[in-house]
């Protein structure tokens, strides 16, 4: 089990690591997935719901899958991963649509951040960690 001293160091270390991970995730999946539904069923009745919904589903994809990822399971990071990646092939199939070129910009980066975040060696630390804290319960 973690000293209390050993817990301050490994969340100084970690947690803007696990936070920017998850945030980027938020991000790039809530934005892509608005602007998609806005842009190819802008004249749909239920467009908004549609939009409430699949933000909805993201979100809870994500809590759970960092949920578990901070329990120490190891295919959590599956769970989380294709987020960005769906992402950003909705973010790509909205080149030549007539969207903003800077709102268009921040849909393509915000996924390759999430992506970059999550191959960082920093992360992949944290999660080998997360692993051994779950074995030694």
């Amino acid at each position: 089990m973690m000293k209390f001293g050993e817990f301050q160091a490994f969340m100084r270390c970690y947690f803007p690591t696990f936070l920017l991970g998850f945030f980027t995730c938020v991000m790039s999946g809530a934005l892509s997935l608005a602007m998609w539904i806005d842009s190819h069923w802008r004249n749909h009745p239920d467009n908004p719901l549609y939009t409430l919904m699949g933000t909805a589903t993201l979100a809870l994809l994500l809590c759970a899958g960092h949920f578990a990822m901070i329990r120490g399971l190891k295919w959590a990071m599956w769970v989380v991963l294709p987020v960005p990646f769906v992402a950003l092939l909705m973010a790509l199939s909205l080149l030549g649509s007539g969207l903003n070129a800077v709102l268009l910009a921040i849909l393509l980066a915000l996924p390759l951040l999430a992506a970059w975040v999550f191959n960082s060696e920093r992360h992949r630390e944290m999660r080998r960690r997360l692993v051994e804290l779950r074995r030694q319960r």
